[in-house]
């Protein structure tokens, strides 16, 4: 969530302790900004926006949110949040909070935190490759080989079925479906180079 769209909320906030806070533990020289708005008082229960990943689904007691953070002015969570916002594009939690991630040092991807995230969608004729993707994912370590079909809707307003691929099956998968792919090719280049050389054997299938 921008700094903008926060600062639209939080001009909204009607009750004495909604508004900005700051995290009480400091991490990696950095605090954690949140923007929080009482959506039950008589449970006491706050909806928590942060600048990572918006407005979270969980609902927090105002006892919870007391005990790990601090209400400051919209001037002082202002820095804190266009930081995180900021590095969230492309850096993950780990990595932010903790100056590494395991995931990221072992050349793998981790999108925990991240506000923008890649899919990976498999669209066309999937039933007719359905055995090799499930091959594909079965055979990538750490992966569910269980397969997640999604109805997805572009900007453009283009709709797209199609499953979703794991990040570390892509590449896998692509070259496994470009060799298929040639072999359909070259098979159906030899058949139509025999239909050229026995033009009469054509002829009396047709016949017949």
């Amino acid at each position: 969530m921008s700094w903008e769209e926060a600062t639209k909320i939080w001009a909204e906030q009607m009750g004495p302790d909604d508004g900005f806070y700051l995290s009480m533990q400091i991490r990696n020289n950095k605090k954690t900004a949140i923007l929080v708005k009482e959506v039950n008082t008589k449970k006491r229960l706050f909806m928590m926006y942060r600048p990572n990943t918006g407005k979270q689904l969980k609902l927090e007691n105002y006892i919870d949110v007391k005990k790990k953070y601090k209400k400051v002015s919209s001037g002082e969570a202002e820095l804190h949040w266009l930081e995180q916002y900021k590095s969230s594009a492309d850096t993950c939690t780990h990595a932010y909070w903790r100056g590494n991630c395991k995931k990221v040092s072992l050349g793998m991807v981790c999108e925990i935190g991240l506000r923008c995230r890649t899919y990976h969608v498999l669209c066309g004729s999937v039933l007719s490759v359905w055995t090799k993707v499930e091959g594909v994912l079965a055979s990538v370590s750490g992966t569910n080989v269980k397969m997640q079909i999604v109805r997805l809707k572009t900007e453009d307003g283009q709709r797209i079925v199609g499953l979703i691929i794991p990040q570390n099956c892509v590449s896998p998968l692509v070259n496994i479906l470009s060799t298929s792919d040639q072999s359909q090719q070259l098979a159906l280049q030899q058949q139509q180079m025999w239909q050229q050389l026995h033009p009469q054997s054509m002829s009396h299938v047709s016949n017949t």
